[in-house]
C-alpha cells in the first residue's frame, strides 16, 4: 500500500502535464480570428513550445511540492505553489486578449487546473492538520 501511495505521489505532477499535452495539440488546430478561407500550416513549433513550457512549470511545481516527502497535513507547500500559480495566472491574463490561436490559451488552463489542485491540497491539509494534531504536540502534552 505504501508503494502505491508513493507511486501516486510521484506520478501526479507528470499526469497533470500529460493530460494537457493532447489539449495543446488539439488547440493548435484553432487558428484564432482569421478569415474563414484561411488554411495556414499547423503551428508545430508553437505547440511544442507550449508543451515545453508546461513541462518546465510542472518541474518547478514538482520541486516545490517535493512529493516524496509530502504529507497531506502539510498545507504550506501547496500554499506556496498556489501563490506562484495565481501570480503566473495573473500575468498570463494580463497579456492575453481574445481571438488568439488556441495554443495560447493552454497555459492559462494548465495554471488554472494547478490552482484548483493546490487549493484543494491546501484546504484538505489545513483541515487534517487541525483535526488530527501532530505527534509532537501529543508528546509534549503527555510530558507535562
Amino acid at each position: 500500500m505504501r508503494a502505491l501511495i508513493r507511486g501516486l505521489r510521484l506520478l501526479i505532477v507528470p499526469a497533470i502535464w500529460l493530460a494537457f499535452v493532447p489539449y495543446a495539440i488539439a488547440a493548435g488546430r484553432n487558428p484564432g480570428f482569421v478569415p474563414p478561407s484561411y488554411a495556414g500550416p499547423y503551428p508545430t513549433g508553437h505547440v511544442i513550445a507550449v508543451c515545453l513550457l508546461l513541462a518546465i512549470e510542472s518541474l518547478v511545481f514538482f520541486v516545490m511540492l517535493q512529493p516524496l516527502t509530502y504529507e497531506l497535513r502539510d498545507w504550506r507547500r501547496p500554499l506556496k505553489v498556489l501563490a506562484i500559480c495565481l501570480l503566473a495566472l495573473f500575468l498570463e491574463f494580463l497579456f492575453m486578449y481574445t481571438d488568439m490561436p488556441g495554443y495560447v490559451y493552454v497555459n492559462a488552463a494548465f495554471l488554472l487546473a494547478w490552482c484548483l489542485v493546490t487549493f484543494s491540497l491546501v484546504v484538505v491539509g489545513f483541515v487534517i492538520s487541525k483535526v488530527s494534531p501532530s505527534a509532537t504536540s501529543n508528546s509534549s502534552k503527555h510530558a507535562a
